[in-house]
C-alpha cells in the first residue's frame, strides 16, 4: 500500500509541473490548481509517514543544518552579485520588502513540495542516494527551465541549487531552514539579476499594492 502511494505521489507531482507551466498568475485557475494539487499530495504523503518530523518539520537539527546551508547561501549570493546588475525601472525600495515577504512564504512552500514531498518519496523508492539527488534536482530545475539563453542559464543555476538543497535535506532534513534559504536567495536573484517586476508578473498588481501598504504601516 505504501509503495503504491509513493508511486502515485511521484506521478501526481508531475501534474504540478504541468499546472505550473500553464500558470501565468498565481491568482488564477492555474494557481488554484497548484494549491489543490499540493494539498492532495500532502494528504497522500501524510498517509505514508510516521510523523511530520520525518519530512523535515523539526527544530532539533537546526544547529547542524544552519552552518552548511548558510555557507551555500553566502556563496550563492556572492555569485549573484558578480552577475550584471539590472537596475529596476520602478521604485524598488518598498518593493523589495514585499518581495522578501512573499518569497519567504514561497520558499517554504516550494521546499515543502520539492523536498518534503518529492525528494522524500523518491528516496523511499530508490536506494541509491546519488540517483535520488539527480532526480530531485532535475525535477526542481524543470520548473525554472526555459529554452532561450536566459532560461537555460536560470535552469542551470537552479539545477545546482536543487543538488545542494536535496543533499542537505537527505543529510539532515529541515524544511524551515531550507525554506528561509530558498526565500532569501530567490529575493536576491529577482532584485539583482531579474530585469522585470516578478511580483506584477506572478501576482495581480492590486495584491502587490496591498502587501506594500501593510508593510508600510
Amino acid at each position: 500500500m505504501e509503495q503504491a502511494l509513493n508511486i502515485a505521489i511521484v506521478f501526481l507531482s508531475f501534474s504540478v509541473l504541468v499546472f505550473f507551466k500553464r500558470t501565468r498568475s498565481y491568482l488564477s485557475i492555474g494557481g488554484l490548481s497548484l494549491i489543490v494539487s499540493v494539498l492532495v499530495l500532502f494528504f497522500l504523503k501524510y498517509l505514508t509517514i510516521g510523523n511530520l518530523s520525518e519530512i523535515g518539520f523539526r527544530t532539533d537539527n537546526i544547529s547542524t543544518t544552519i552552518l552548511p546551508t548558510s555557507i551555500y547561501l553566502a556563496l550563492s549570493v556572492a555569485i549573484l552579485f558578480t552577475m550584471r546588475y539590472k537596475p529596476k525601472k520602478f521604485k524598488a525600495f518598498r518593493w523589495i520588502f514585499a518581495l522578501i515577504f512573499l518569497y519567504l512564504v514561497f520558499g517554504f512552500l516550494q521546499q515543502f513540495f520539492f523536498q518534503a514531498i518529492f525528494t522524500h518519496t523518491i528516496n523511499k523508492l530508490v536506494d541509491e542516494k546519488i540517483l535520488v539527488i539527480l532526480f530531485s534536482s532535475v525535477f526542481f530545475s524543470s520548473f525554472h527551465w526555459g529554452w532561450d539563453s536566459k532560461g537555460i542559464k536560470f535552469g542551470l543555476m537552479t539545477l545546482f541549487g536543487g543538488i545542494v538543497m536535496s543533499t542537505l535535506f537527505l543529510t539532515s532534513p529541515n524544511i524551515y531552514v531550507l525554506g528561509i534559504t530558498h526565500g532569501i536567495l530567490a529575493s536576491f536573484y529577482y532584485f539583482i539579476v531579474y530585469e522585470g517586476n516578478i511580483l506584477e508578473k506572478r501576482i495581480h498588481p492590486n495584491v502587490k499594492r496591498s502587501i506594500l501598504g501593510i508593510i508600510h504601516h
